[in-house]
């Protein structure tokens, strides 16, 4: 009489596939934790590069400073605010993040 051969896993091999898995989510999710503030860097120093490059374009098209006023509400960027504190001292803050200091502004275009 022949015997039908079975398909399928035995416990031993799940109850291994499975321990796998969870080792690989242990070392995987402390990695993704910290992404949302990393994001929300990454979203600062974008808008400080936009206040940077709309300095330079309100420069380059009036040939004078600009006040620092007049900067941010030409810059267009979501997800947070400008605080002016100066050509050399604005920040940006991102919704639901800490602040992150914009580089100075040369003189010759901000006042």
């Amino acid at each position: 009489m022949k015997h039908a051969q079975q398909a399928g896993f035995t416990l031993i091999e799940l109850v291994v596939v499975i321990v796998i898995l969870g080792i690989l989510a242990a070392v995987a999710i402390p990695q993704f934790t910290d992404t949302t503030s990393a994001a929300r860097t990454a979203v600062g120093q974008a808008a400080c590069g936009a206040l940077q490059s709309s300095a330079t374009l309100l420069y380059a098209s009036n040939r004078a400073a600009t006040p620092i006023a007049t900067i941010i509400s030409n810059t267009t960027v979501t997800g947070g605010s400008f605080t002016a504190g100066g050509c050399a001292g604005t920040t940006f803050t991102p919704d639901g993040g800490s602040a992150v200091a914009c580089g100075t502004i040369p003189a010759v275009m901000c006042n």
